[in-house]
This record gives C-alpha cells, structure tokens and sequence, in this order.
C-alpha cells in the first residue's frame, strides 16, 4: 500500500543524504515516492541520493531548484507530491523506524485531520 509522499529539501547534502535515504527503508512499501528537492548544490547531492535510492529500491524523483531556503524547495516539491499523505525530513535528520505507519494509523483513526503529528515514541 503506497500512500505517502516524502519530500526532501537539500542543500550541499552529499554528507548526509544517503543515511537519511537508508532510515527510511524501513517502510518502503507505504511510501509512494521520495522528492528530494536539489537546491542549486554543488557538492553531488543528487548524484549520491540516486545512487543509495537505487541500492535501497526507493522511489526517489529529484527536482533541481534554486531556491535557496528549505521553504522554498517544500512548497516546490508540495506542489508535485501525488500522494494525500506528506512526510516532511530534512537531508540531514534520521527518520525513526515505524514512523510512518503510526502517522497513518493516527490518520485512519481521525480521517477528518488535515494534519497528524505523532510524538516521538508512538511509533
């Protein structure tokens, strides 16, 4: 059941994205597809994460941009995301395990939420 759009903004990333690739693994099979947002790096960003996305089988979709601020590469990616359900991570941080199964379980029990917002520990 793939249900969730994960959008990525990254900036000068290569040290960090393919670990924060790697944490998401773990639910691969809800997750519908990955917009990593390329903001104008010059350091590889996009060729590092296509590679670890290969090697991880994740959905991933780069979109090169020159925002220059998060915000900015969010909404770009806001504006592509075909999934109902958007998980926001930045390029450096570690998604924990079981995450997105509790967003998704908390949706189905308040179907009427435009938003979900699950405290760390409930997963």
């Amino acid at each position: 059941m793939r249900a969730i759009s994960v959008v990525i903004p990254a900036c000068n990333a290569a040290a960090t994205i393919a670990a924060t690739l790697a944490s998401l693994r773990s639910e691969a099979e809800i997750i519908g597809e990955i917009l990593l947002v390329d903001d104008a790096s010059i350091d590889g960003t996009a060729t590092i994460a296509r590679e670890a996305a290969a090697q991880l089988s994740l959905p991933l979709r780069v979109l090169s941009a020159k925002c220059r601020d998060a915000g900015g590469a969010r909404n770009l990616a806001l504006a592509e995301a075909v999934y109902s359900w958007v998980y926001l991570i930045d390029a450096d941080d570690l998604h924990l395990r079981g995450g997105l199964r509790a967003l998704l379980r908390k949706a189905r029990e308040q179907p009427e939420a435009d938003m979900i917002v699950v405290p760390t520990g409930d997963g």
